[in-house]
């Protein structure tokens, strides 16, 4: 999910408080707070909700209501802070009241109004997605210099190993990616310590086939459901659960069912990100060939990025630890993973990216006939580009493509590996 957060903009919030704020500052002249303590308490629930306090705010900012009731300025504030917990109706009905009020100021009820309505619009907007369907698709071509090296992690969770030590074999193949994903916005607002929090429950069903055109043994399908919660609080965090099933083929037959439950949380920083993640994935093979890699893998890691030069220039970096234990130990695996990498807006509605990654196994059980367990490292360096089409018969399509260059160091020389893949695709979603 990008920065810009599911139904609002900064830049809506932003025009709505400045105008409020307009507003109030007209209204004060008009208004006098008798008390002390309710003066002092006004300014801590303002200084509350901009230190993002929203609920304290809102609390200290109703307790000077119930002392004052007349004091608009309070109750302008008070719907101000509503509105950033996107508590619509509230919101609405302080400056409904406001707006009741005959003595109101003519500049103050100018700067309520248009309030009112920036709080309409975000409303109508949340409504209208409620329920959001989106169907995708993608159609590439592929040249594979080492086809034998099989599925990486960035197809399949935790990678699938296939039979090491053959010859390369190169070939091209046609990569076909189709699938449909839901997303419910619920419309009630969850209280999250001094966060208000929209929960919503995201469901994906998609369909991949990777198909060689000479090395048709190897060819790849993983059909997949995806499904699970997620809470965001715009401008702050989000957080999503996701329980996937992911059903492998290999070369027409089925080979494996792989079950994982995927948490992640991300914070939002100044021009940035920092987000955690972890998977909890089993591994559960059907042929007989692959008797002994049933396997639980378990990985954790954080990654951060960051923007430049007003969103044009981004780079991102992370780290990864992982534990495999499988059934027999010479697949039992753990190790680390970090990756850096940086993206780059080139022309109107392009972008080029560069990414480096490294992963470092160590390995339980012994390889026969070697007498050793494996040790190795995998390097990859990764080159592409990207292209949104805004008008003409392209309109809303992405041409995108890619270079990945892998070696794989390992101490049993039967896992030693190069790779290359370059790929050109077009996809949409409509």
């Amino acid at each position: 999910m990008s920065k810009k957060q599911l139904y609002f903009k900064r830049t809506m919030m932003a025009s709505a408080v400045a105008l409020c704020m307009t507003g109030i500052s007209a209204f004060a002249a008009d208004t006098d707070a008798d008390s002390v303590d309710v003066e002092k308490l006004f300014k801590e629930g303002v200084y509350q909700r901009e230190q993002g306090n929203l609920f304290t705010s809102i609390e200290a900012l109703q307790t000077v209501l119930s002392n004052q009731p007349a004091l608009h300025r309070a109750r302008l504030e008070l719907a101000v802070s509503y509105y950033r917990t996107l508590n619509f109706e509230a919101a609405k009905q302080q400056a409904q009241t406001v707006l009741d009020d005959p003595k109101t100021p003519p500049n103050v009820r100018i700067a309520v109004l248009a309030f009112m309505a920036q709080v309409k619009k975000d409303e109508e907007a949340m409504l209208a997605q409620r329920q959001v369907w989106t169907p995708s698709v993608s159609l590439g071509l592929l040249y594979d210099t080492n086809v034998n090296a099989g599925p990486s992690s960035d197809v399949l969770p935790g990678g699938l190993v296939l039979a090491p030590g053959s010859r390369p074999k190169d070939d091209t193949a046609a990569v076909l990616q189709a699938g449909v994903s839901h997303r419910y916005n619920s419309p009630t607002v969850m209280r999250i310590g001094e966060s208000a929090a929209r929960f919503i429950w995201q469901s994906q069903l998609n369909l991949f086939h990777r198909g060689y055109f000479k090395e048709s043994d190897y060819n790849l399908s993983a059909l997949t459901l995806a499904t699970g919660p997620g809470w965001l609080v715009p401008n702050k965090w989000r957080a999503n659960i996701n329980l996937q099933l992911d059903d492998i083929w290999l070369g027409g037959e089925e080979i494996a069912l792989y079950s994982s439950l995927n948490p992640s949380v991300t914070w939002e920083i100044k021009e940035g990100e920092i987000t955690w993640d972890a998977i909890a994935l089993n591994k559960d093979f059907t042929r007989g060939v692959d008797q002994g890699r049933d396997s639980n893998y378990y990985a954790t890691g954080l990654s951060v990025g960051k923007m430049f030069k007003g969103g044009k220039v981004a780079v991102q970096g992370g780290v990864r630890v992982f534990d495999e234990q499988a059934d027999v130990s010479r697949f039992s695996n753990d190790g680390t993973e970090f990756f850096v990498g940086g993206n780059f807006v080139a022309w109107n509605n392009g972008n080029v990216y560069a990414r480096y990654s490294q992963k470092d196994a160590k390995f339980d059980g012994v390889e026969p006939v070697y007498n050793v367990a494996r040790d190795e490292t995998e390097e990859r360096y990764e080159v592409g580009f990207g292209h949104n089409f805004k008008e003409g018969l392209m309109k809303n399509w992405k041409l995108s493509g890619s270079y990945i260059e892998s070696h794989n160091n390992s101490n049993v020389s039967i896992y030693n590996y190069d790779r290359e893949m370059t790929s050109v695709n077009l996809s949409r979603a409509f």
